[in-house]
């Protein structure tokens, strides 16, 4: 999706790249106002939540463009068939679809959405309880307090002074539980005949420590056995996996992720280095193999930049390209956050001198000075190649004569 914004006036080469070193994309109002951009991020908001399966996902052109864009795989919109069955696998298995392909970037929408990935349905909590007997329970033979954990809650010193009866003596401890849970109502206290019975619905544990306390001048003060018949619990899980659409904090992480992909597209429209160097600093702490960069186009033209090599060493075997690659240069530099940044510096400043020489090129000065309309044909004969050890100094020495003779 085009954005109204065309232009964050950030200088190209090291001046812009030391900007955006120092500032992100919610540094420019003018691209976070974007009407466009404000746009789609709420109506992914409001609709993906509602998309529960990869077909209903993929089946919305503005949702799957929006996903798509937000995982590095903005070229893949239109190809439905395709991410279904990327977005359908289990991630978690070696053998399916998505950890088959070489760019991580399908493995990583896969497992991010997981409408593939196993599901653990959810488990009931088991009650906690616990049942204690009380004995000669009366008027002016009362309980003066009560200390003791029930469901990992504690009560200390609990006043029951002037309670008569079971019914009565069960509602105050009830209350006085409750509120030392935070007025949460998983604890019940209830009388039958003479017991009182302890639950827990989150099943967080029984009892232990009780103390009741009498008037020890009171010859016939109540009684209370060791609580009985306990019962531990067992706390509920949450079902487990299924599609992370339903999760705000997910929606939250695509939301982040589409906005610097809309943000490093702006900035392209001014400086495409720019915008590779980002995307780089982004994608290549991610990459876990020499496959991985020849196969995504923008990562596999910052390495060959700072590496030195020609344009068309894109065109030799990938065997080949591995084994140059990685005499070169090793994996773990990516993840290296100094060492990363050091390359991608050397990118840019490579690509800003290659740039500038391109400028002062004598066959594109050339071709720059010719009137309007006026054509300049240059013929470069069959049997003429261009090595790839030629400077490019030489090719435009060799092109210029072929034009000029």
């Amino acid at each position: 999706m085009q954005l109204a914004i065309t232009s964050l006036g950030i200088p190209s080469g090291i001046a812009g790249w030391n900007v955006l070193q120092k500032q992100s994309a919610s540094s420019f109002p003018a691209f976070m106002n974007d009407p466009v951009l404000q746009r789609e991020i709420s109506y992914f908001e409001q609709n993906a939540p509602k998309a529960t399966t990869a077909a209903a996902l993929m089946s919305n052109p503005q949702l799957a463009d929006f996903a798509l864009t937000a995982y590095g795989l903005s070229s893949q919109t239109g190809m439905t068939a395709l991410m279904e069955k990327v977005l359908n696998s289990n991630p978690s298995s070696t053998n399916s679809f998505a950890t088959q392909m070489v760019s991580p970037q399908y493995l990583a929408i896969a497992q991010a959405f997981n409408y593939g990935g196993t599901v653990t349905p959810a488990v009931s909590a088991e009650p906690s309880q616990a049942t204690v007997s009380i004995g000669n329970l009366e008027s002016g033979s009362t309980f003066d307090g009560f200390s003791g954990t029930f469901a990992g809650i504690t009560l200390s010193n609990a006043n029951l002074t002037g309670i008569t009866t079971f019914t009565g003596l069960a509602s105050a401890l009830q209350s006085a539980f409750r509120r030392a849970d935070g007025n949460r109502t998983n604890i019940s206290v209830t009388a039958n005949g003479s017991q009182l019975e302890f639950s827990d619905s989150l099943g967080r544990g029984t009892a232990t420590s009780f103390a009741w306390v009498t008037d020890p001048t009171d010859t016939s003060a109540p009684t209370a056995s060791s609580p009985t018949n306990l019962v531990q619990g067992l706390p509920g899980q949450p079902a487990q996996g299924g599609p992370s659409v339903t999760s705000s904090s997910f929606i939250k992480q695509v939301v982040q992720q589409y906005t610097e992909a809309q943000f490093q597209a702006v900035v392209g429209n001014t400086s495409n280095t720019l915008r590779q160097a980002l995307y780089a600093q982004q994608n290549l702490p991610n990459v876990t193999s020499w496959d991985q960069v020849i196969a995504d186009r923008n990562l596999a033209d910052v390495v060959q930049t700072v590496l030195g090599l020609p344009q068309a060493f894109g065109a030799l075997n990938v065997n080949q390209q591995v084994q140059v690659l990685s005499s070169r240069m090793s994996l773990s530099t990516f993840q290296n956050p100094k060492k990363l940044n050091q390359m991608l510096d050397n990118f840019v400043a490579i690509s800003q001198t290659q740039t500038q020489s391109a400028a002062q090129n004598p066959a594109v000065q050339l071709m720059n000075a010719q009137k309007p309309g006026q054509i300049v044909n240059i013929t470069i004969p069959t049997s003429t190649s261009l090595p790839d050890s030629y400077s490019s100094g030489s090719a435009s020495a060799l092109l210029l004569s072929t034009a000029m003779g």
